[in-house]
């Protein structure tokens, strides 16, 4: 073999084996970079399923709170509901007394409300009766007895009131309503009225 072919063989080995240790260098960056994009996927995949799961217990967590929310409204509209029931029926009793213990009630009621004794009453039509001549007469006597003038007399005009009476004096009236009554009274009534209907809840 000649000089020449000698050099050639030469620099072809040299070159083979250069080429082969640029391909060992090139495969082993190859094989870091995809490690690396496998444990970067892995860490990805792991907090996207951890911050999936935070996001199912938050969601979760929400609803059950927005579920008892909804059912303490719930609660709270059925005891308000049952409160006003509760109300209601109290008036329809008072309305339903028999009528002398009815009438007995309005007696005292005219004579407490009462402030000159020249008032109007103005009533429902459902209650004439309980208002008769002798009845007037009785409230008058006793608005009289108590130094006041006893000219009550009953007005022209009806409402539909729910029992009672509303007392006029020109452009000034004192609603003697059961309802009215009742409202007026409903802050100091309601807590003892709810403790009774709710003792066991």
């Amino acid at each position: 073999m000649s000089g020449a072919e000698k050099l050639i063989e030469r620099i072809l080995a040299d070159a083979n084996s250069e080429a082969e240790a640029l391909l060992a260098g090139a495969r082993e960056k190859a094989a870091a970079i995809m490690a690396k994009a496998e444990a970067e996927a892995a860490a990805k995949k792991q907090k996207i399923e951890e911050d999936t799961e935070k996001k199912v217990a938050e969601l979760q967590r929400r609803d059950q709170t927005i579920a008892e929310l909804e059912a303490r409204k719930d609660i709270l509209a059925a005891k308000e509901a049952l409160i006003e029931d509760t109300f209601q029926q109290a008036i329809t009793r008072l309305q339903n007394l028999e009528p002398e213990a009815y009438q007995e009630l309005l007696f005292k009621m005219l004579l407490a409300t009462a402030v000159t004794g020249t008032e109007e009453i103005i009533i429902s039509p459902a209650d004439k009766a309980h208002f008769s001549a002798d009845f007037l007469a009785r409230v008058n006597q006793a608005l009289t007895e108590q130094g006041k003038q006893g000219q009550l007399k009953l007005a022209a005009e009806t409402r539909a009131l729910q029992g009672g009476f509303v007392l006029s004096a020109g452009n000034v009236e004192m609603n003697s309503s059961f309802g009215a009554l009742l409202r007026m009274q409903r802050d100091q009534l309601e807590p003892e009225v709810a403790a009774v209907l709710f003792a066991d809840a």
